[in-house]
């Protein structure tokens, strides 16, 4: 089995529940995109969700190295948008990135998403798809159990831990509009 299985999995795993939360609660992503003027933020953070699930299932289904390709430049680009919250005096109490979840950009989300941008160009080099699985049915399963943990493990680490720092801090946005940054409603 390849090595970068686990890892890709755990990082098209991720995106695939970030992508169905902004599809599902797009409210928090639409704000993140309106700070940095995104025109119609709702129907953008729609599109961005469907286009996560339906390019990893791509990727994975597969192993199209264009399809990795873009898994690692949306990751990049992940990246870029959680460092320049970071530094920016833009007030986001989300990144938007799972939804209704108050995510804070932290230097450890932009830590994972530019590992998850270096695994998925790294699959460029070296696809994985599903049909490369082999194994006995123990490995298999093995590598679905420890798929499943990395993936919750690094939503966990995402958006429950960061939460609750800045809950510990006292720095969490109103909880009476959590993701209203700016006024005006959001389209």
């Amino acid at each position: 089995m390849n090595v970068l299985i686990a890892p890709l999995y755990v990082v098209t795993g991720v995106l695939v529940l970030a992508g169905m939360a902004k599809m599902l609660t797009p409210y928090a992503t639409a704000t993140a995109l309106r700070t940095i003027g995104i025109p119609k933020p709702l129907l953008a953070a729609r599109t961005l969700g469907l286009s996560e699930v339906v390019l990893c299932a791509v990727a994975v289904i597969s192993g199209n190295a264009v399809a990795w390709l873009i898994v690692a430049v949306t990751y990049a680009a992940f990246t870029i948008f959680v460092l320049w919250a970071l530094q920016s005096d833009t007030a986001i109490g989300s990144c938007g990135c799972f939804g209704q979840e108050d995510t804070p950009p932290t230097p450890g989300h932009a830590a994972f998403n530019a590992a998850a941008a270096t695994i998925a160009a790294l699959a460029v080099f070296d696809p994985v798809t599903l049909s490369s699985l082999d194994g006995t049915v123990i490995e298999l399963l093995m590598l679905a159990i420890l798929v499943a943990t990395g993936v919750a493990l690094s939503v966990v680490s995402l958006t429950i831990l960061p939460r609750n720092a800045a809950i510990a801090a006292g720095t969490v946005v109103d909880q009476a509009q959590p993701f209203r940054m700016k006024s005006g409603p959001v389209t």
